[in-house]
């Protein structure tokens, strides 16, 4: 059995994550195209697939078909799978600044007693925060990740193809009612 991410149906959060990834590539990569780290080739090719992957969260958070150019399938995989690895990094390291200050005990709460905390403005926020913030991005990357990675029978476009199509039909009664 296949575990399913937390953020499963959670579209217009993934595509916020996806145009931040956009942005980061954008504004991050010719830094590192200068300092010799990357070369310019790479830069664009992780920008073009960023953003094709941003493009179709934000189609798919709208209710509507991305298009279909921009980047293959596998390359779209390949890209979520290095950017997850990045967050998970970084969502360890900010989980071991908690561990340092507080103790492996913080973590007996979950994770909506940590934001109630955050809501609470409890003193110990500052290091929860990036926590938080990173178990989030990691969960929309992992949604992402998982929903690329399905049969083109069963992904989200032909998920968002079904939705458009029974809306068109008159299936939603709630958007009926309004009308």
């Amino acid at each position: 059995m296949i575990e399913r991410p937390r953020f499963l149906y959670a579209d217009a959060e993934m595509a916020l994550v996806a145009e931040d990834i956009r942005k980061n590539r954008e504004q991050g990569d010719p830094p590192l195209v200068a300092a010799g780290k990357l070369s310019a080739e790479d830069a664009a090719n992780r920008l073009r697939i960023s953003t094709a992957i941003a493009v179709d969260w934000a189609h798919y958070a709208r209710i509507e078909l991305p298009p279909v150019k921009g980047a293959t399938n596998a390359e779209k995989v390949a890209d979520l799978k290095a950017v997850l690895t990045g967050a998970i990094k970084r969502h360890d390291h900010a989980r071991q600044a908690i561990v340092n200050e507080y103790g492996e005990r913080f973590f007996v709460r979950s994770l909506a007693q940590l934001w109630a905390l955050v809501d609470a403005h409890d003193p110990t926020t500052a290091r929860v925060r990036p926590y938080l913030h990173w178990e989030s991005y990691m969960a929309a990357l992992e949604a992402m990740l998982w929903w690329q990675q399905r049969a083109p029978d069963c992904n989200r476009r032909a998920i968002t193809f079904a939705n458009i199509q029974l809306r068109q039909m008159g299936y939603y009664p709630h958007e009926r009612q309004v009308a």
